[in-house]
């Protein structure tokens, strides 16, 4: 992992970060099909341990649903906008955080969580999983949950966009063994892809697969909204679709993005 690089292109976009997402509508019809999954699976009341936390976003939404959020990230700026996001936004500041790396977790001074969540990718940033399975493991209560929202390996709507715009070099960019420089933000982040077959057995000595969702099949990718602009009311009708059948076998191994409800073991 180039912990360095990928802290200094999180700090960089700290700042402008929300208001980028927040004029992205596929992105934030995205994120409540992801607060649903959290919902369904993670009691209220739970304590929850969240990595690449980013602004907090999704930490306030937690707090709000009752549940009682640590925070991590990577960037000392994401953390800093995430605390002034929850002074802002709550009543009472119920969020700790703290800035610690996937491979410092086993620093963070509380243990016994009910959950660990990661959304949007960020798991997307490293390319071995052994040190964390084991340390989430150690953090979690028996029979604790872990929720991570993956980018796919394998991307329909990418690879279709790539090879009728006639930029066949891209349509399996995401293939690469060795990742990719992926824009983000106007940053460039070093970027894994996994099938969630990857994923699960990258976690496997720690944790057993319970559901799995796709998220974003027949949707186009939030990077393409200009698609979304020009058809509007077909891509509505595709979000609907893939609300409906994104926790089906086969269809579910597929997408810009993947949910995995995983339990400790």
């Amino acid at each position: 992992m180039d912990t360095a690089n990928t802290k200094s292109a999180f700090n960089a976009i700290a700042a402008g970060y929300d208001a980028h997402d927040n004029r992205n509508p596929v992105l934030q019809w995205m994120r409540s099909l992801v607060h649903e999954v959290y919902l369904k699976y993670i009691p209220k009341g739970s304590s929850i341990l969240e990595l690449n936390a980013g602004t907090g976003v999704d930490a306030v939404f937690l707090v709000e649903q009752g549940y009682n959020i640590y925070a991590t990230d990577i960037s000392e700026e994401m953390i800093k906008v995430l605390m002034s996001n929850a002074k802002a936004q709550m009543s009472n500041n119920d969020i700790k955080a703290e800035a610690r790396a996937f491979d410092d977790i086993s620093n963070v001074n509380e243990n016994n969580f009910d959950a660990v969540v990661s959304n949007f990718g960020g798991l997307n940033c490293i390319n071995d999983f052994s040190k964390l399975s084991g340390d989430l493991a150690a953090k979690l209560k028996p029979n604790g949950l872990f929720i991570a929202v993956v980018m796919n390996k394998i991307c329909p709507w990418e690879i279709f966009y790539y090879i009728v715009t006639l930029k066949f070099s891209e349509a399996l960019r995401r293939f690469k063994k060795k990742g990719i420089m992926a824009e983000l933000n106007g940053e460039k982040v070093l970027t894994y892809y996994f099938t969630p077959g990857e994923f699960t057995a990258a976690f496997s000595r720690n944790f057993t697969k319970v559901k799995l969702f796709s998220l974003g099949l027949n949707t186009p990718p939030p990077y393409l909204l200009g698609i979304y602009n020009r058809l509007k009311p077909l891509v509505k009708l595709w979000m609907k679709l893939d609300e409906i059948f994104m926790g089906l076998p086969i269809l579910n191994q597929m997408g810009d993005h993947f949910i995995i409800v995983m339990k400790k073991k």
